[in-house]
């Protein structure tokens, strides 16, 4: 699930075509093109343990959206920083946290901020819609919504293609005059919800009852085991981070909204709810 963030901004920017002389993708070790869009002039896969293949990814490269997966070494996220500094990228983007408290952005963000890069803007999202993705089969099929974060836990769900709209946005604002240069945004959508009120609004989006259920940390570490494709890299450790996503959630520290998707991308745009990612994303997938 790790790519669909990268997806929604290559599929934006594939809409702009007229300002973009090239668009380069890069693949990880295990995915193909039809994991993202097609459109793009140029893919190549990056091993972030070999520099070779990260210096090859920013050749010739002006502006360049980054961020680092959830079960990969943080510090492959900087070598990512060092090498568009020598390769003179002159504008980046940067996903400096996800799926986690905001402020664990911050030593990412000032490493970036040590390097002079002309141009950057630093993206955070306490919560993907995308991330409930995991529970699909358990809403469809069984009406059951089961999540460790407790009845008083609440979290606003980011549209993926929202967050490709802002990403792409900001790259095609270029390096000068750039009112996003040096900015830092956290992103959510445009609701909080809890547990219960997530259900209820799934039930009324799918005509039937929904139900929540407040899971043991023992309870949803085994969901984890079972739910996530077992060749994925580093699955233990994803499992991990998705308990602490979860505890962040029940202790109250990612239970923010902002106004910064519309401060983006004008008043005429407001973030996408639930239900349409529900209703059009998901839905959509189970019966096609």
């Amino acid at each position: 699930m790790d790519f669909m963030k990268a997806r929604a901004v290559v599929k934006e920017l594939n809409k702009h075509d007229d300002k973009i002389t090239k668009l380069r993708l890069g693949l990880l070790p295990g995915q193909t093109p039809l994991d993202f869009v097609q459109g793009y002039a140029e893919a190549f896969y990056v091993n972030p343990s070999e520099r070779n293949t990260i210096n090859v990814a920013f050749e010739g490269v002006d502006a360049a959206f980054i961020w680092n997966p959830e079960t990969e070494d943080k510090n492959h996220l900087n070598d990512y920083i060092d090498i568009a500094a020598e390769k003179g990228v002159k504008q980046l983007v940067i996903l400096s946290a996800y799926h986690t408290n905001p402020l664990a952005a911050e030593d990412i963000e000032k490493y970036v901020i040590s390097k002079q890069i002309p141009s950057y803007t630093f993206l955070r999202v306490p919560f993907f819609a995308h991330h409930l993705n995991l529970y699909t089969d358990l809403i469809i099929k069984e009406k059951l919504l089961p999540l460790p974060i407790g009845a008083e836990g609440t979290f606003s769900p980011l549209d993926d293609r929202d967050f490709g709209e802002v990403a792409a946005a900001i790259l095609l604002a270029g390096v000068t005059e750039n009112p996003h240069n040096k900015m830092i945004y956290t992103l959510t959508g445009p609701k909080l919800y809890s547990g219960p009120q997530l259900a209820e609004k799934l039930s009324i989006i799918m005509n039937d009852q929904i139900d929540f259920r407040g899971t043991s940390q023992n309870e949803a570490e085994a969901f984890l085991i079972q739910a996530i494709p077992s060749e994925l890299p580093n699955k233990d450790q994803l499992v991990k981070h998705y308990l602490e996503f979860y505890r962040l959630i029940r202790d109250g520290e990612i239970g923010i909204t902002t106004d910064n998707v519309k401060k983006i991308m004008g008043d005429e745009k407001s973030p996408r709810d639930i239900e349409g990612y529900f209703g059009e994303v998901l839905l959509q997938t189970i019966t096609t």
